[in-house]
Formats: C-alpha cells, sequence, structure tokens
C-alpha cells in the first residue's frame, strides 16, 4: 500500500521543491519578520540551554530586560528551529523548517484526497502549494508561524476525518495536528478550530471521537493557549491598544482578492497596498465551479454547503463591510488584519474544488484538464516564487546588528510587560542601591537569573534595592535558600526588593505564574492520556 503512494508523493516533493527552490540560495533573503525569526530562534535556544521549558521569558531581549515573549508568540517554530540551529545555524534553520512546513501542506491535501485517485489528489496538492497566499508568506512577509500553520491545516483534517468513520478508533497520534497548530499560530489556530467545530456538527457521521480528540488537542496546547489568553491583561499593548497596528485601516477592497500587483512592500489603509492580496485565479475558478455545482447538486451534504458559507464569509470578514463584527469581536481584534483570514479560502479551495473534480474524473479529457489548471495555475504564480533580494554579508551584519536584542516585534510594547514605560532603555548595572546602607557581594547573573549576597545594615531609611528586569509575577526571590521575599514593580517597571538586616544570600529568577503552573499540569495530564490511548492501542492489536 506503501509504494503504491510513494511515485505520487515523491511527485508532489519534487515539485514543491522546484516552486521555492529560491530558498537555496546562500544567505538571508529579505522579508517583513524575517531578523525577528533568527532573534527569536537564537534567543529560544539559548533559554532551553539555560533550562527553560516550556519556554516563557526572553531574558535577552529589551536589552537585557527581557520580555515575557514565549508565553504570547506561538512557540513551535522556534522549539524546532533553535534544535535544528544548534547543528546547522539559525539561518538555514528557519529555511529547512520554512521548506518542510511548505512541502507538508501539499503533503497533507494528498493525504486527504488519495482515496479518489492520485490524478484528482496530486492536482489538488500542487494547487493548494501554487496559492499566492502561501508565497506571499513565504517571500513576503516571512510568517513563519503562518506558514507551519498552513503545512499542519490539511492534516489536522485528516486526523479529524478518519474519526468520523463508525469503526473509528481514536489513537494516540491523532490529537497532535491540532495541538501543534495551536501552538505553531494561537490566532490562526483558534479560528480554525471554530471552522472544525462546524465542519464537525454538519458533518453527518458519528462525532463523540472527534470532539474527544478535539478536547485532547486543546489539553496538549494549553501550557501556551491558557497563558496566551489568561495573562494578556499584563501586556503594555493590552493596556494601550492604540499602540499596534489597527484593524480597521487594513481591510481588503475586493477588487484586491480577484488581483492585486505583487510587491514587496507592506499593508497600508486604502488601496495602495504594497503587497498583494490575491486568492489566484484558478484557485477562484475552482472555488466558485464547485460551489455552484454543489448548490445544484441535488446529492449535496450540509457539510459541503457549510465549506461554501465559511468560504465566502471569511472573504467577507476580510472587507470594510464587515467592520460591526470586528468592532464587537475581540478576538477578531487581536489578529490586527482582517486579510489575515486568506487563510481560510486557502484550505477551503481543494475541498470545495473537489466534488466538481471527482465528479469529472471519468471522462477523457479529465487528465488535460488538470494539466491545464496546473499550467494556467503556475503561469499566475511563476513570478512570486523568489524574496525581493538576498543579501550580502555586509547588508545582513547590519540588519542583524539594527533590532540585536532589543526586540522581536515591530512595536517593542506589543510584549512590554504592562508595568515597564514605553521607552526604550538601556543598563550598565544589573543591580541598584536605591536606598539604606548596604553592599553587594558575589554578584552572578544570567538571561533568568541574579544570584548575589547582600550585606543590609542599620540605616534611617529601608534599605531597597532595584534589579535592572522588566517585572513579571513569574519573578520569584528566595533568600538563603528557602524564605521567600517580596518583589514589587518600580515606577519604571523593574524589580524592586527590600533585603533583610544581616548577611544573607539571594537568588532572584523568572519562574512561571500560577496560571502557567496550572497550564502545564493539564498539558503533562494530556500527554499522560496519550501514553494510555498508545497502550490501549496496542493491546487490541496484540
Amino acid at each position: 500500500m506503501i509504494k503504491k503512494h510513494l511515485l505520487p508523493i515523491a511527485l508532489i516533493i519534487f515539485v514543491g521543491v522546484f516552486l521555492i527552490s529560491s530558498i537555496f540560495h546562500a544567505g538571508w533573503y529579505a522579508t517583513h519578520d524575517g531578523i525577528f525569526h533568527i532573534y527569536r530562534t537564537e534567543e529560544a535556544l539559548s533559554m532551553l540551554k539555560l533550562g527553560q521549558f516550556p519556554l516563557r521569558w526572553a531574558g535577552n531581549f529589551d536589552q537585557g530586560f527581557g520580555i515575557p515573549l514565549f508565553t504570547f508568540i506561538y512557540p513551535l517554530p522556534y522549539y524546532l528551529t533553535s534544535v535544528i540551529s544548534y547543528v546547522i545555524g539559525s539561518i538555514w534553520a528557519i529555511k529547512i523548517l520554512t521548506i518542510i512546513a511548505y512541502l507538508s501542506g501539499g503533503l497533507g491535501i494528498y493525504q486527504l484526497f488519495k482515496k479518489s485517485g492520485d490524478q484528482l489528489a496530486v492536482t489538488l496538492s500542487l494547487i493548494y502549494l501554487m496559492t499566492p497566499y502561501i508565497f506571499l508568506n513565504i517571500f513576503v512577509r516571512g510568517a513563519l508561524g503562518e506558514i507551519l500553520a498552513l503545512g499542519l491545516m490539511p492534516w489536522v483534517l485528516c486526523s479529524f476525518n478518519s474519526l468520523l468513520d463508525r469503526d473509528a478508533v481514536l489513537k494516540w497520534y491523532h490529537p497532535i495536528p491540532l495541538a501543534l497548530l495551536l501552538v505553531a499560530h494561537n490566532f490562526l489556530g483558534i479560528l480554525f478550530i471554530v471552522f472544525l467545530i462546524g465542519y464537525l456538527i454538519f458533518d453527518k457521521n458519528q462525532k463523540s471521537l472527534a470532539f474527544k480528540n478535539l478536547f485532547l488537542s486543546l489539553g496538549l496546547a494549553s501550557f501556551f493557549l491558557i497563558p496566551m489568553i489568561g495573562e494578556k491583561n499584563m501586556l503594555y499593548s493590552y493596556l494601550h491598544p492604540d499602540l499596534n497596528f489597527r484593524f480597521d485601516q487594513h481591510f481588503v477592497y475586493f477588487r484586491q482578492l480577484l488581483y492585486s500587483k505583487w510587491d514587496y512592500w507592506y499593508s497600508m489603509p486604502g488601496l495602495e497596498d504594497g503587497m498583494s492580496f490575491q486568492l489566484g485565479f484558478v484557485q477562484i475558478m475552482l472555488a466558485l465551479s464547485g460551489s455552484i455545482y454543489t448548490i445544484f447538486n441535488k446529492k449535496r451534504t450540509k457539510l459541503q454547503l457549510y465549506l461554501i458559507v465559511a468560504y465566502f464569509g471569511s472573504i467577507f470578514l476580510m472587507i470594510s463591510r464587515s467592520y460591526p463584527i470586528w468592532h464587537w469581536v475581540p478576538l477578531l481584534q487581536s489578529i490586527q488584519f482582517p486579510w489575515r483570514f486568506l487563510f481560510m479560502p486557502t484550505i477551503l479551495t481543494p475541498l470545495l474544488a473537489y466534488p466538481l473534480l471527482l465528479s469529472l474524473s471519468k471522462k477523457k479529457f479529465f487528465p488535460y484538464l488538470l494539466i491545464c489548471l496546473l499550467a494556467l495555475n503556475f503561469a499566475n504564480v511563476r513570478n512570486y516564487r523568489r524574496p525581493m533580494k538576498f543579501f550580502n554579508l555586509t547588508e545582513y551584519t547590519d540588519l542583524y546588528r539594527l533590532y540585536y536584542n532589543k526586540t522581536s516585534t515591530t512595536f517593542r510594547t506589543e510584549i512590554l510587560p504592562k508595568w515597564g514605560v514605553p521607552g526604550e532603555r538601556y543598563k550598565s548595572e544589573e543591580l541598584l542601591v536605591n536606598a539604606g546602607n548596604m553592599t553587594i557581594d558575589a554578584l552572578v547573573t544570567s538571561p533568568l537569573s541574579v544570584t548575589t549576597t547582600i550585606h543590609n545594615k542599620p540605616d534611617e531609611s529601608i534599605g531597597r534595592i532595584t534589579i535592572l528586569r522588566n517585572y513579571y509575577p513569574g519573578w520569584i526571590a528566595t533568600m538563603d535558600g528557602k524564605t521567600q521575599v517580596e518583589l514589587k514593580s518600580t515606577d519604571e517597571g523593574m524589580i524592586s526588593m527590600e533585603p533583610v538586616l544581616g548577611i544573607h544570600n539571594y537568588v532572584i529568577r523568572i519562574s512561571s505564574t500560577p496560571l502557567e503552573k496550572a497550564a502545564n499540569f493539564i498539558s503533562l495530564a494530556s500527554f499522560i492520556g496519550l501514553g494510555y490511548l498508545w497502550q490501549k492501542n496496542r493491546k487490541k492489536t496484540q
């Protein structure tokens, strides 16, 4: 059975590699967010080496004051690239993950439709790989999280489809694709769950196993999702949303979805965007013709009609007429850019086209139709398959130094704790004595901790020191290895501590908040649940 599918799988990989072959060029290439992924990869590796797991705090960022980056920014890409970078460096680690994620999406579409024949499954796979939005993410935006998410979504559908059969058995690997998706890109993952719930409701087959799978996936991803949602009010950007991108300035005009010039600049208000939001000629043609075929097909299912509603609903959410919905749904506002909903037509187009193409699969002209579709699709995207430029060593070094250890997002305040100040700060020391009479000895620091011996002598004023790190509830201080000392925030958002009189050893380190500990426990319990399923499945097969 496996040998039967080797040739189409090899064909998808070969064509996929050809389509993004420019990525193999030596050096780094210009994208909107690419340099930030390099910083995050290197920071993730640094934090993992220091023993932080799961990743939460980026101790080197914000000039060494540290930020809770991995609590709020999707961590899966950086777990993967940090491990790969240990062997081949951060640039090639990101390139390798991009290639794997890209090919994974195509192979997932093939897996979804292979029962209907290799010709149809391979064609839908390649049409998915030649969607303009995927090239936009790779070569213009450098949106690593979304690239990985689009590589996982077809596998999520494969996983849930296999559980909708009456004789299906929930196995240990079924929850993994959705759990990975939720950690690969938080907002796309959550939005895809909303779509997925409707997908399961409108499917006519049994659903109990699928919903068990859904909850187990959520449990596995809880270590990230729960703090990301529950601690969002601890961010400066939560209290000052106007410092972030405004969603109402980034709606798409309908004509831009039909066609917009391919470019490498940024999303701008109005029609003067510097990037393309086109759906793709072949993709539009297949989605429309597939929808019309389904609507007039007497054997249509509720699920097929739901897919049509989801497709056009996602398009509606990208245009300005949907403003009232965005205004009243805070989750949507967190997405920042309405055109991010382009991921939905990307994944839905093969699903909408499938019934029509399947009905034509017995026709003599069918192979020629598929060839024409692929040729037309390639003609559409042939010039989208490369970045604007590759940097030489001097250009890359200048770019790397520009934001190094400063920020890893467009706005510094996006992941800054709410106690901080918007102005950028620099430090030449790790500790400051603000009041009292004390001496600091044996000072040892790392991005995640400060260890010191403090001799606090009697004085008229209460002794107080400032640790030059961004305050966050995850910081804890222990004295002499046993007594916990209270930490507070200074007016500038740094850590303040009042040492006890006498000579004592202090360890100030970043730990987990109570909510993070609870979330970790839920993920651990869910992981144990996978082990239980593995053992249960193993006994049944013996």
